[in-house]
């Protein structure tokens, strides 16, 4: 059997994507339009949310800063994030001059620790912003505890639309959600974020943001906007949305079939009720079987990945002391990931799995 080289990730696009982006083309108008705001009412409907209430911006980055400056905070305000996550967290606080304070994560789900959470709550704590880590949902239910002490949860859904909590979808539950549509997330435009929530104000203010000339009064705004174009692909993207989910699903069972029997250990959800969207399969082994499993699958044809290196881990672009952030040093020792997107094809993933079996 010919293998050809095996990416850790691709986009799943189609004809229906090249289509659309042609017609938009063809249409002469390019530019935020009419696209960006059935993109914007097609992400409420699938997310069960009021109409016009998502605004779409140009990245997931630009999204979580737009959600930090229209809660008004005051100055030196800390907001509590993790240390295994990307660092578009930290960069959108700095942007929006506040304070990170930085907490470690649960072994588990990979997901912020609510109980370490706990004892890092201060006088200036003004947000908690929340990831769903790889698409497996944290039961944020446990935050709104916060939110009655007038804490802000912002639900970072980068990687996570789809997954869901209980009946509900994350990024419904937090006064605000983002949602990231980047050439490698679950659903891609190329680029493009989106700002998500039930609170009107807030929407409104962040589109104000997003609309930064053209209005009568003055104050800071900032072109945020994203194209038809993208807006265009992002609807056929979420049309398909069901067999993503499916098709990763199918491919996450397989694997964890194949980890019984290794008795490998790999990234899940807390409860029942929580469903991950299966955004990545992350594996969790001693550093050298890591190593190796890395070179074997390589030697091989077939790229994985380490998700969150360690010096990726905020608390070590800060300088904090390592001893605070256990759990996520040993994640950024121990973890892999490994394909399983849509656009993998059955002979390819057929193949990772033989090669899993044999190993």
């Amino acid at each position: 059997m010919q293998i050809s080289n095996i990416a850790h990730n691709k986009p799943f696009l189609g004809l229906e994507e090249a289509n659309i982006a042609s017609s938009v083309i063809e249409s002469g108008w390019l530019a935020q339009g009419i696209k960006t705001k059935e993109f914007e009412n097609a992400i409420c409907a699938y997310l069960n949310i009021a109409s016009n209430h998502a605004v779409a911006v140009s990245n997931g980055t630009s999204a979580l800063y737009i959600s930090l400056q229209i809660l008004n905070l005051p100055k030196n305000s800390e907001v509590i994030i993790p240390t295994y996550v990307c660092s578009s967290l930290l960069n959108a606080i700095y942007m929006a001059d506040l304070i990170p304070v930085v907490v470690d994560v649960n072994p588990i789900d990979f997901n912020i620790d609510i109980n370490i959470v706990d004892a890092k709550i201060t006088s200036k704590t003004r947000v908690i912003i929340i990831p769903h880590t790889y698409g497996v949902p944290l039961d944020i239910k446990a935050f709104s505890k916060y939110k009655l002490n007038g804490i802000f949860i912002i639900e970072d859904c980068a990687t996570a639309i789809g997954a869901k909590i209980g009946d509900y979808y994350a990024g419904t539950f937090g006064d605000i959600a983002i949602f990231s549509f980047y050439a490698s997330k679950f659903l891609t435009c190329g680029n493009g974020g989106m700002v998500v929530s039930n609170n009107i104000e807030l929407i409104n203010k962040a589109r104000d943001y997003r609309e930064f000339d053209g209005v009568d009064t003055y104050h800071k705004r900032f072109n945020f906007k994203i194209t038809d174009i993208q807006a265009a692909i992002g609807i056929e993207q979420l049309k398909k949305i069901d067999g993503f989910l499916i098709r990763r699903k199918n491919f996450a069972k397989q694997y964890s079939d194949v980890c019984k029997i290794k008795g490998w250990d790999y990234q899940t959800t807390l409860g029942v009720e929580l469903l991950a969207n299966n955004y990545r399969f992350v594996l969790k082994l001693e550093k050298k079987e890591r190593e190796n499993l890395k070179q074997y699958l390589n030697k091989n044809k077939v790229c994985s990945i380490v998700p969150t290196e360690n010096f990726e881990l905020l608390h070590n672009y800060l300088k904090l002391d390592k001893c605070d952030y256990q759990v996520a040093e040993t994640l950024a020792e121990s973890t892999l990931s490994i394909p399983i997107y849509p656009a993998l094809k059955d002979i390819e993933f057929n193949y990772i799995i033989r090669l899993l079996k044999k190993y």
